[in-house]
Formats: C-alpha cells, sequence, structure tokens
C-alpha cells in the first residue's frame, strides 16, 4: 500500500516540477513578468516541498516497519 502511495506522490510531484519549469518560462520570457505566474511559481514550489516531506514520511514509515519486522523476527530465534 505505502509503495502505491509513493508513486502517487512521486507522480504527482513530476507533474508540480513540469508546472513549475512552464512558469519559470514564462517568467523569463521577454517582456513584462505576469505577477499571477510569480505568485503560481511560490505556490508550486510550496507544493513541490510538501509532497517531498510526504515522501520521506511514508519512507521512514517503510524503514520503521522493516526494522521492527527484523526485530520480532530475531526476539523469535
Amino acid at each position: 500500500m505505502a509503495d502505491d502511495d509513493i508513486q502517487h506522490l512521486m507522480n504527482a510531484r513530476e507533474a508540480l516540477v513540469t508546472r513549475r519549469l512552464t512558469l519559470a518560462q514564462t517568467i523569463a520570457a521577454p517582456g513584462d513578468t505576469s505577477e499571477n505566474a510569480i505568485r503560481g511559481l511560490v505556490e508550486v514550489q510550496r507544493a513541490i516541498e510538501v509532497v517531498d516531506v510526504a515522501i520521506e514520511e511514508l519512507e521512514q514509515e517503510e524503514l520503521d516497519k522493516e526494522l521492527d519486522e527484523t526485530e520480532d523476527a530475531e526476539d523469535d530465534l
């Protein structure tokens, strides 16, 4: 289950990174810089950071679960 959750988060992160690049290209284009593009870029970056934390938490949960299982198996010996 956690593997699926991590994959969903990774897919979301990839989509956000693509959106971030699009916004950066918009900002970098000659002419007036759109305030909406700048705000959008900041919001997307925040979303990427939130997803990164969620991924780290799920990965840590998996590691903790594996460690518990290993310790339980050692206790059974």
